[in-house]
């Protein structure tokens, strides 16, 4: 799993997308009757390096030959020497759980494992794992480089980046720089204090008095002033030429504003070192454990951390680990792992942990896109940060770009030290919740991840209502600032509606919401000069029009092929009303699943515009009806879909009960 830093760095290619999950069968317009391309929810990747798989890494994590045992409550001293004697097996230390202990057999570990399972007064028993880090290949002087606080679309390593495709962290440090009072415990390899760039930004051991050899706050370590090396069990969390990652690691997070080199997202908090890890000896079996790792955690959580970054990982489940993070109260940030596989099928440990104080991180590009080695999963990844490129302190004083999903993590504790700062009285739950709610909008990512959105350090520490007005001269400008403000070039699919006339838009609009795509207003025979400047700008790889020829025009539609980038196309969807328009849009979808179907008064609009907006929440369509009665063509595609619920928007004034009578008999039973 481990690879070593480096500033090597792939070409940009684009991925294809992996799972069709929506798939729409459209009809050109011309030639009339060709087929459409495939459509999927997931948005489109591209990105630098080695195309994503859906299937499971053939990685496994290295077992050390230990088993970590939990013991019942009730189970005596001499119950616990019963069971190790039954399974051949000597004691190695109690682990920093209660009732758990580290056990070495001294024949074959199957062996070992069914016996003690066997035993009454044992609760569980499973295999000790070692952890690697999840490196990659790779006004301070330098902060005009760190791309993921201010992205102004400057060239990194040959990449022009997309303006404003950032955390907005200088935005945040009008409100905070961070406190000294938020403590990160960095858990990874170690860190280099002696950097000029983190000299300051050690935390201290309020209870410890440095080299005078005693134990002072009784913790079971001596002079554990700044941390601890778990691995090799002494008070030096830097070994002089290692620590590489841990020490980039924590530049993200608080290297110091002191006009030198990098800027820290939060340069006012502080690091706690917790050494388990030796990257330079990656070999060497006693370093990496997951015991040493759960003690790391519950040092955090007994010294006043409240937040661990943990950029580092493995392909085994471990219930004690699991156990250690859940227990220690923490927000815990997981990198997601450099595989470019999906977690949901091939889980990456402890990132895949489902809990509400533990935030998984996948790694973004300068341009806004999954980066190609990140590993993803609609349901175990929850948000995005910066991973790529990233620039950061590493030891003797020297400053490197990094990549890969531990650079995403960091930058994402370094936001989550800022909110903390500015928010002292959250909880871990509710930090982790906060982060997730002010993150920003990315479309771009559509589908890889739980949460389409990057972490937003501006959104994350504001202490008052952040209103922004996101408008234009007319309707299509208005249309284009919202694109502009949402969606980075490169889109893969771009609606298109009429602006005067407002049905095929809302139908439209709620299938565009699900597939992370724009929708962009034009007039029945003309394209308003704003609306062609952010098409320009999008540069989508395929447009499909909403309305047949009476609202958008054949020459409209023609004009519109100049600026996709696929073959084929641009496509229509249509009917010969606004009913059948709607109904035509759902029908070219294959919806995964049986859909939640909204239900919304064709002729007035207010109910259907309000109700498209949570569509991506249910995956289903917006159907449109009159007032009185179901038109024919919403009947047939409501017999099609046999929907598992029907969602009526409005009173009815709007939908009578009538409407809502007839549409019983199409809401299946199953």
């Amino acid at each position: 799993m481990f690879q070593s830093p480096s500033r090597v760095r792939a070409p940009r290619t684009a991925v294809a997308p992996l799972v069709a999950v929506l798939v729409l069968t459209l009809i050109a317009a011309t030639p009339a009757g060709a087929s459409g391309p495939m459509i999927e929810q997931r948005a489109p990747l591209p990105s630098r390096g080695t195309q994503a798989t859906n299937g499971r890494a053939e990685h496994r994590s290295l077992p050390t030959g230990r088993l970590i045992v939990t013991y019942r409550a009730a189970a005596a001293t001499q119950d616990r020497r019963a069971a190790r004697a039954s399974a051949r097996a000597t004691l190695v230390t109690p682990v920093a759980l209660p009732h758990v202990e580290l056990v070495q057999p001294s024949g074959d570990i199957g062996d070992a494992m069914a016996e003690l399972r066997s035993r009454p007064e044992v609760a569980s028993v499973e295999p000790e794992y070692r952890r690697t880090v999840f490196g990659g290949p790779a006004g301070e002087p330098l902060v005009g480089d760190q791309w993921a606080l201010d992205n102004t679309g400057q060239v990194v390593n040959g990449y022009p980046g997309v303006r404003d495709v950032d955390m907005n962290v200088f935005e945040a440090w009008n409100v905070t720089t961070g406190s000294p009072d938020v403590v990160v415990a960095v858990i990874d390899d170690g860190v280099d204090f002696s950097h000029p760039d983190l000299a300051g930004q050690a935390w201290a051991n309020p209870g410890e008095i440095a080299g005078n050899g005693i134990d002072d706050d009784a913790d079971g370590l001596i002079d554990d002033v700044n941390g601890w090396d778990f691995c090799h069990d002494d008070n030096t969390p830097h070994d002089a030429g290692e620590d590489f990652h841990g020490t980039h690691v924590a530049g993200s997070i608080a290297a110091a504003g002191n006009g030198i080199g990098v800027a820290g997202i939060a340069p006012n908090v502080r690091i706690m070192a917790l050494k388990f890890i030796d990257s330079a000896n990656p070999d060497d079996p006693t370093c990496g454990t997951d015991t040493q790792a759960i003690a790391a955690i519950e040092y955090a959580k007994q010294h006043g951390a409240r937040i661990i970054n943990a950029s580092w990982g493995g392909y085994d489940n471990s219930g004690a680990l699991e156990a250690a993070i859940r227990d220690s109260g923490l927000l815990f940030v997981a990198a997601a792992g450099n595989d470019g596989t999906n977690n949901d099928l091939s889980p990456v440990y402890p990132a895949a942990y489902q809990m509400n104080t533990l935030l998984s991180v996948a790694s973004v590009h300068n341009q806004g896109y999954l980066s190609s080695f990140s590993n993803f999963g609609p349901r175990t990844v929850a948000i995005a940060a910066p991973g790529e490129d990233i620039l950061s302190t590493v030891p003797d004083g020297a400053y490197e770009e990094y990549s890969g999903t531990s650079m995403a993590a960091a930058n994402a504790s370094g936001v989550a030290a800022l909110a903390l700062s500015a928010h002292p009285l959250l909880d871990s739950t509710a930090l982790r919740a906060h982060l997730v709610a002010t993150a920003r909008a990315l479309p771009s990512i559509t589908g890889w991840i739980t949460n389409a959105r990057m972490l937003d350090a501006r959104g994350a520490v504001v202490s008052k209502p952040d209103i922004r007005r996101l408008a234009g001269a007319d309707r299509y400008a208005t249309a284009a600032a919202i694109s502009a403000a949402t969606y980075v070039p490169h889109v893969r699919y771009l609606f298109v509606a009429n602006g005067l006339s407002f049905p095929d838009a809302l139908a439209g609009g709620a299938v565009a919401a699900q597939f992370g795509a724009p929708l962009l207003l034009v007039k029945p025979t003309s394209i308003p000069t704003v609306t062609l400047n952010e098409i320009k700008r999008l540069k989508p790889q395929q447009i499909f029009v909403l309305g047949g020829t009476g609202v958008v025009s054949n020459a409209v539609l023609s004009q519109l092929g100049s600026y996709k980038t696929d073959a084929g196309g641009p496509y229509r969807l249509a009917g010969p009303d606004r009913y059948a328009t709607a109904a035509a849009i759902s029908a070219a979808v294959d919806w995964p699943n049986t859909p939640t179907v909204f239900i919304a008064n064709g002729l007035n609009f207010p109910d259907a515009l309000a109700g498209g907006a949570v569509t991506p929440r249910f995956v289903g369509p917006v159907l449109l009806t009159t007032p009185a009665s179901l038109p024919q063509a919403t009947k047939t595609e409501l017999a099609r879909l046999h929907p598992t619920k029907i969602v009526i928007l409005g009173g009815t004034g709007s939908v009578s009960t009538t409407v809502g009578t007839q549409l019983k008999s199409y809401v299946s039973s199953a």
